[in-house]
C-alpha cells in the first residue's frame, strides 16, 4: 500500500453570505482536492489488492466498508488505511453471504444503529463492524413469489435512522425506479412510503427459465424471463436530511424533494447530465459528471445551492461516498482495470453560507 498527497487545482470566484435567490460576488478563492490516502495495488494476494470493488462505506470513525463480490467479501480498513478484518466471506452460514457479480451490490452504513447493510437485490445481510449478523432476507426464495415482488436494494440510512431501498419491478412498470424509505421493524424489514423516479433501462438475464409449481391437480409450471436493471437514465441521491435529489433529465437543474414528490426547492446547474449525486452532512452537493474518462469532474454546490464551479481528478470514478467536512471517497480504476479507493479532501476557503428563503 503506497501513501502519497496530491493536490489537483481549480480557480473558483467565492460568494459573499447571501439569501435564497440573489448572491453577490467577492474575491477570487481556490477549490481544490487533496489526496490524503490510498489502499490498493496492483499485484500480491494482500488485502488490499482488489478484484472487482462494487461499493464502498464510511463511518464516523473513518473506518472503510469495502464489498468486493470478485475476492467474495467485505474489508474492513481502518482510517490509516490499514486492514482491520474480513466481513461477510463466501458461504451460507451466519454472517456469511453468497457474492454475486452480476448483480450490482451495496453497502450501506447505519449510523444510528451501527450497523452494516449489503445488499444485491437478491440478498440482504446486516451485520455489525464485528461482523455478527443481525438479519438476512433472501428476496427470491422462488420463482413464484418473485412475480409479485419488487426486486429492492438498499442504498441510504437518513439520520434518523430510516432506510431507503431503491426498487424496480420486473413485471409490469419495469422502466420506472423508485425510491422507498421505511423504519425497520424487529426483522430489518422496511415498511413506508414510495417516490416514483424516471425512467431506466432493463436488459434481459439470461435465457426464459422454466419451474414445476403446485401438486396433484394444481401442478403446473411458469415460465420466467429475468430482467436486470441499468443504470438509471437520471441521477438521484438521498440527503442526510432524508430528501431526495434527483436531476432533470431534460434540464440543467436539480431539485430536491421530500418522499412524497413535493419540491422544495430547484437549483440550476452547468448544462452537462450529472452521472451521479452526492449531498454531505453540511448540504454541500457534488454532481459528478458523465462521460469525462479518464479523468472525472464534478460540479460543487454549497448548501445555499451556489454552483461554485468544477474540480477535477486524473482517475476514472465508479463510486463516490462523499462524508462530513468536505471529505470524499472514491472507487477509482487505472487503465489496466484495477481498483483502489482514494480518500480526498475538498480544501477551500468558500465559507459556509447562512441561507435565507
Amino acid at each position: 500500500m503506497s501513501r502519497f498527497r496530491a493536490v489537483f487545482r481549480v480557480a473558483l470566484v467565492a460568494l459573499a453570505p447571501v439569501g435564497w435567490a440573489t448572491f453577490a460576488s467577492a474575491q477570487p478563492a481556490e477549490l481544490r482536492f487533496v489526496q490524503e490516502l490510498r489502499i490498493g495495488r496492483v499485484d500480491g494476494s494482500g488485502p488490499d489488492v482488489f478484484a472487482e470493488i462494487h461499493d464502498l462505506a464510511v463511518d464516523s470513525a473513518g473506518r472503510i466498508y469495502v464489498l468486493d463480490p470478485g475476492w467474495q467479501d467485505v474489508r474492513l480498513f481502518d482510517r490509516a488505511g490499514r486492514f482491520i478484518r474480513q466481513l461477510a466471506p463466501e458461504g451460507d452460514g451466519p454472517g456469511e453471504r453468497r457474492h454475486r457479480r452480476q448483480f450490482p451490490g451495496r453497502v450501506t452504513w447505519d449510523e444510528a444503529r451501527g450497523l452494516l447493510w449489503i445488499d444485491d437485490s437478491v440478498f440482504l445481510s446486516v451485520l455489525d463492524s464485528l461482523g455478527v449478523e443481525r438479519a438476512r432476507d433472501t428476496r427470491v426464495p422462488n420463482f413464484s413469489r418473485f412475480l409479485d415482488r419488487p426486486a429492492t436494494v438498499v442504498v441510504a440510512v437518513d439520520r434518523q435512522g430510516l432506510v431507503y431501498e431503491q426498487q424496480y419491478r420486473p413485471h409490469g412498470d419495469s422502466t420506472h425506479s423508485f425510491v422507498a424509505r421505511g423504519s425497520v421493524n424487529p426483522d430489518y424489514a422496511l415498511s413506508g412510503d414510495t417516490l416514483r423516479l424516471d425512467a431506466r433501462t432493463t436488459v434481459q438475464e439470461g435465457p426464459p427459465q422454466t419451474r414445476r409449481t403446485g401438486s396433484g391437480r394444481f401442478r403446473g409450471t411458469v415460465t420466467m424471463t429475468l430482467m436486470r436493471p441499468e443504470r438509471d437514465h437520471v441521477a438521484w441521491s438521498i440527503s442526510p436530511e432524508g430528501t431526495v435529489w434527483l436531476a432533470d433529465l431534460n434540464q440543467p437543474r436539480l431539485h430536491e424533494l421530500t418522499i412524497a414528490g413535493d419540491t422544495l426547492r430547484t437549483i440550476d446547474i452547468p448544462r452537462r447530465r450529472p452521472a451521479e449525486l452526492d449531498i454531505s452532512p453540511e448540504g454541500w452537493i457534488l454532481a459528478r459528471r458523465a462521460g469525462d474518462d479518464p479523468e472525472s469532474t464534478w460540479d460543487v454546490m454549497d448548501n445555499c445551492g451556489v454552483h461554485l464551479g468544477p474540480v477535477s481528478v486524473p482517475h476514472a470514478v465508479s463510486v463516490t461516498e462523499v462524508g462530513a467536512g468536505g471529505v470524499i471517497h472514491l472507487v477509482a480504476f487505472d487503465a489496466l482495470d484495477i481498483d483502489y479507493v482514494l480518500r480526498l479532501r475538498l480544501d477551500t476557503e468558500v465559507s459556509r453560507r447562512i441561507c435565507t428563503r
